[in-house]
């Protein structure tokens, strides 16, 4: 009874929310580690842009075959303690992996980048339900908006802190260290979670709730065209933010002379802006609605954010914002669409398809960026993310053409589109 009364307050589910979201928080930090200490990196292991890439694309292989998507389904049927607890070690695990292998084998650092990409992408579908079982019907949007401040507080942790971790202690290795002790860290906080949110955590486990798998796996083909073009949009969006923000330091540094912790710093200003923007467009999602126009809107904006970095001498900060404004906006409106489109038995397979179809594009493009740059400089990226943005403004205009069709509700407030 005292459970259920703490429950019924707000405070409560605002609680549950921070705690679970510095899964994601670890999980970014982690990620992103990396990306500072790219040259580094580079001449320490003899490899080029091309292999670097790949410690991007390791990270998103496993899901490219449909473990993702598995992990959807095991969660669906496992519950949120079950399937977390797995999901969040694996986390760790990969990430020690590859800080054991830092500076000493290439292979077995992508090897653990791929354990810690699975458990990752799988944590955020943890992630993603436990929020849309707390916040439907309430400030569902708000709530999305505030988990992805936290990630992007993780990123932008990681890209400030981790060159000057490696020039305070004389080793990159100790910035991917960094990483694994926060990722721990976070491991921890998701069993706070786990003993502050006992029934929410055990809901589904060994009850009526389950659901059967083959009778979720024949519910995806009821996911209606709506839900289709937010998976296309949301894997041209993010192949053209993540995979550039992997490649962006080495970047400024070899363009604008800046050293490894400047671009760093100039790096995070992406994610960065997005701790400021995403949770206030997530609360005027939840008031007035608009989601796919957002998303047309965000995707619209990697235009001159890319095309002012790769054709003209303006200060990086300018375009680095304008990405940063284009992250706030997309994953504001995107990732609290899915629970409208899609009944919440079977939100664990919905977003589990999402990041499927969203790790296609991650493991491609890092790996094909890199090549790129090796062969022909990094304006043709630019042109290349760029080309990404246009295919996710012309997604985001048939999916509103569609909306308006179908009466979905994306661009309806929260209250009334889950009603």
């Amino acid at each position: 009874m005292e459970e259920q009364a703490q429950a019924e307050k707000p405070w409560w589910r605002w609680l549950i929310l921070f705690l679970i979201s510095m899964v994601l928080f670890g999980s970014y930090y982690v990620y992103d580690a990396v990306t500072p200490i790219n040259d580094y990196i580079q001449q320490s292991m003899n490899i080029d842009n091309s292999q670097y890439g790949l410690l991007f694309t390791l990270y998103s292989l496993p899901n490219l075959f449909f473990l993702v998507v598995v992990a959807g389904v095991l969660l669906d049927r496992l519950g949120i303690k079950k399937a977390g607890i797995l999901y969040a070690g694996l986390c760790v695990l990969g990430s020690l992996v590859t800080s054991v292998a830092a500076d000493k084998s290439f292979v077995w650092m992508l090897v653990g980048r791929g354990i810690f990409g699975f458990g990752s992408e799988a944590a955020i579908l943890v992630v993603n339900k436990v929020i849309a079982r707390w916040f439907r019907g309430k400030e569902l949007s708000l709530a999305f908006g505030l988990n992805i401040t936290v990630c992007r507080m993780g990123t932008f942790l990681a890209m400030g802190t981790s060159a000057m971790i490696r020039n305070s202690l004389g080793s990159w290795t100790w910035s991917v260290w960094a990483g694994t002790a926060v990722m721990f860290v976070t491991f921890l906080l998701f069993l706070v979670y786990l003993a502050v949110d006992k029934k929410g955590a055990s809901a589904g486990e060994d009850s009526e709730e389950q659901v059967g798998m083959i009778k979720i796996l024949k519910e995806v083909r009821n996911f209606g065209p709506s839900f289709w073009l937010v998976s296309l949009l949301c894997v041209t969006f993010y192949s053209a933010m993540f995979p550039f923000l992997s490649h962006a330091p080495r970047m400024l540094q070899k363009q604008f002379a800046m050293s490894a912790t400047q671009a760093g710093w100039y790096t995070a200003m992406a994610s960065g802006s997005t701790m400021i923007f995403t949770p206030i467009f997530g609360f005027l999602v939840d008031k007035f609605g608009k989601r796919g126009t957002l998303m047309l809107l965000g995707s619209l904006l990697l235009f001159p954010a890319h095309l002012l970095l790769g054709s003209t001498n303006i200060h990086p900060a300018v375009p680095f914002i304008i990405l940063g404004v284009s992250f706030s906006l997309v994953p504001a409106a995107l990732w609290p669409a899915v629970p409208i489109l899609v009944k919440e038995n079977y939100l664990g397979t919905a977003y589990g398809m999402i990041g499927w179809i969203q790790n296609a594009g991650l493991t491609l493009f890092p790996w094909l960026a890199g090549i790129v740059v090796d062969r022909n400089g990094y304006f043709p990226m630019q042109i290349m993310f760029a080309s990404l943005g246009f295919v996710g403004l012309i997604s985001a205009l048939i999916l509103l053409r569609t909306d308006k069709r179908l009466g979905t509700g994306l661009q309806l407030p929260s209250k009334e589109a889950q009603a």
